[in-house]
């Protein structure tokens, strides 16, 4: 089975507690509530993950994660997830 690390996802074939490559924590990772986990993956490396978690953001109303998506929506090098998460904070603001 495959792993991957939340924090740098790294990959790695047998489970672990603490990351092999950068450390972090991934037993008190996997304690963490959905919405938590969600707002994590806005740092996935592959963009379809980021706007998949944007939209499940949005459709939730998570105005927990209004603070990253507004940092997302100013600082984001990828226009497009740069306009999704300014529609986002838009659209969770509204209610």
């Amino acid at each position: 089975m495959r792993y991957y690390c939340p924090s740098c996802w790294a990959e790695y074939f047998e489970e672990h507690d603490i990351c092999p490559d950068c450390g972090y924590n991934i037993k008190e990772y996997n304690e963490k509530g959905y919405v938590d986990k969600l707002i994590n993956a806005l740092n996935h490396k592959a963009g379809e993950i980021r706007h998949l978690a944007i939209m499940i953001l949005v459709l939730r109303k998570e105005k927990k994660a209004l603070p990253y998506l507004k940092i997302i929506s100013e600082t984001s090098d990828d226009i497009g997830l740069k306009k999704s998460a300014a529609e986002a904070v838009r659209k969770i603001e509204k209610g």
